[in-house]
């Protein structure tokens, strides 16, 4: 097999990382902090899409303070237990070994912990990681990098991740700063690239530096030169970015019939593309006349996925797809000129954020279900909010409930409305568990002495022969 080129050609430190200078800077300052053994955090996050550096970027730090490196990634089962045997072991002692020998401080180094996509710890294989990650972030003594994709998702389940932890932004590279890059490899390769491949090559990589690198040693292997027909087989490698292009074709021309090709060409189901279209018309069509009969060109596809789902007769979506491109570009009256601010749907990220609370839902509603002998869907829909509320209010309750269906941390966290290592949830395991209740930290302004407060002087006391009201 041929060798990887985003591997031949990785930074070697953090002055060959491309694309974000202002990141590289914190992310040096974080280390030398380290170096100069007062870090005011001690786990730095680096947020960012995928392909922006991230994990080249803390690779090439660990080579320039030269770090040693014990790694986690998405290959690996990052549960509570596993966590705590690699990471927050090595980060309990003082150093440890490449091999996993624990080594005192004066024989060894300090060693770089990495937790690639620790955003995506979810799912029963992963149950707890979050927590053993959120310990792991306040007992260390080593250096902890966090990596992330979505860092909403991953601190809205963790106060402490938030408030220990310095978090670093890397953005999508620029697409010149790509090109440059893909032309420095093909240099070294022998390659000779037309302007215009390279000028393709990255502006279809959307700013991620690894597929353009990848998409590059696809075009090139086994060629001594590449122009712009080379590269035909390479498209857009991510999504939102063929969306937002077919937004501009659809929303902005005045040309139906190449709306709805481009509608068509987008490798989409109807349903997505009507999420894209409903999000983004109001943001283009500022005319109130276009808007409603744009609008109306989205809800009569609608009704024809309203039969799709109710009839199974996919036939309909070729009448869904008609009325999202040559409908909702035929309602405008005029073509558009300008920016406009294309999103995201909102509604996929909210159930993409949502994923990790809806699979906690499913396995709750599945064991109260065996508990109540009624089906998972039963108990999701009819039983569960009034269980929530009486497993908040009746302390009895939750802790009998926690034992019998066996509850861990993250389902308790979901019922009590709180963070997985609040103090409820906290409390509340002990208590499942026969374990001492966990004392709240004495600050340090409750810690100093003070003086003992003055007897208060006893009321006077009314004279024998005096008279009383009562």
């Amino acid at each position: 097999m041929s060798e990887d080129w985003t591997e031949t050609y990785r930074p070697s430190g953090l002055a060959d990382v491309v694309g974000n200078p202002k990141a590289v800077e914190e992310l040096r300052a974080w280390a030398e902090a380290w170096e100069a053994g007062s870090p005011a955090k001690k786990a730095a996050v680096l947020i960012g899409t995928p392909g922006t550096g991230k994990t080249s970027a803390a690779l090439a730090l660990a080579r320039d303070f030269g770090w040693d490196v014990v790694e986690m990634n998405a290959s690996d089962q990052r549960n509570a237990e596993a966590i705590k045997s690699v990471a927050l072991r090595g980060a309990l002692t003082n150093t440890f070994s490449a091999t996993g020998e624990y080594l005192s401080a004066k024989q060894g180094k300090l060693k770089l912990i990495i937790l690639d996509e620790a955003d995506n710890i979810s799912g029963r294989e992963d149950r707890g990681g979050v927590l053993a990650i959120a310990e792991v972030v306040r007992s260390t003594k080593q250096p902890v990098i966090l990596i992330v994709n979505d860092w909403y998702a991953l601190s809205r389940k963790s106060a402490a991740l938030k408030t220990g932890t310095v978090q670093i932004k890397f953005n999508r590279i620029k697409t010149v700063t790509v090109r440059g890059v893909l032309r420095r490899i093909a240099r070294d390769r022998g390659v000779k690239v037309s302007d215009r491949a390279l000028e393709v090559l990255a502006e279809n990589s959307n700013g991620d530096l690894r597929s353009a690198i990848r998409d590059l040693q696809a075009v090139a292997m086994g060629r001594q030169e590449v122009d712009e027909s080379g590269t035909a087989a390479v498209g857009f490698r991510e999504v939102e970015k063929t969306m937002y292009s077919v937004m501009d074709e659809v929303l902005k021309c005045r040309d139906p019939d190449r709306a709805r090709r481009a509608l068509m060409e987008v490798d989409e189901t109807p349903d997505t593309k009507l999420l894209w279209i409903e999000e983004n018309l109001p943001h283009a069509y500022r005319d109130h006349l276009d808007l409603y009969r744009g609008m109306r060109a989205v809800a009569r596809a609608d009704d024809f996925l309203g039969r799709v789902h109710r009839r199974q007769h996919f036939g309909f979506w070729s009448y869904a797809n008609d009325f999202l491109g040559y409908g909702v570009c035929a309602a405008k009256r005029r073509e558009l000129h300008g920016y406009v601010p294309y999103k995201f749907p909102n509604y996929l990220m909210r159930m993409s954020r949502s994923k990790g609370n809806r699979a906690l839902q499913n396995s709750i509603s599945s064991k109260l279900g065996s508990l109540t002998h009624m089906s998972a869907a039963e108990v999701r829909q009819e039983l569960l909010p009034s269980f929530k509320l009486l497993f908040q209010r009746d302390e009895e309750f939750r802790q009998r409930m926690v034992i019998e269906l066996e509850l861990e941390e993250e389902e308790v966290a979901l019922l009590l409305e709180d963070k997985v290592d609040g103090a409820a949830v906290k409390r509340t395991m002990a208590a499942a568990r026969g374990e001492p209740e966990p004392k709240p930290r004495a600050s340090k302004a409750k810690a100093k002495t003070s003086p003992a407060p003055e007897p208060r002087p006893e009321p006077p006391r009314p004279a024998a022969n005096q008279k009383r009201l009562f």
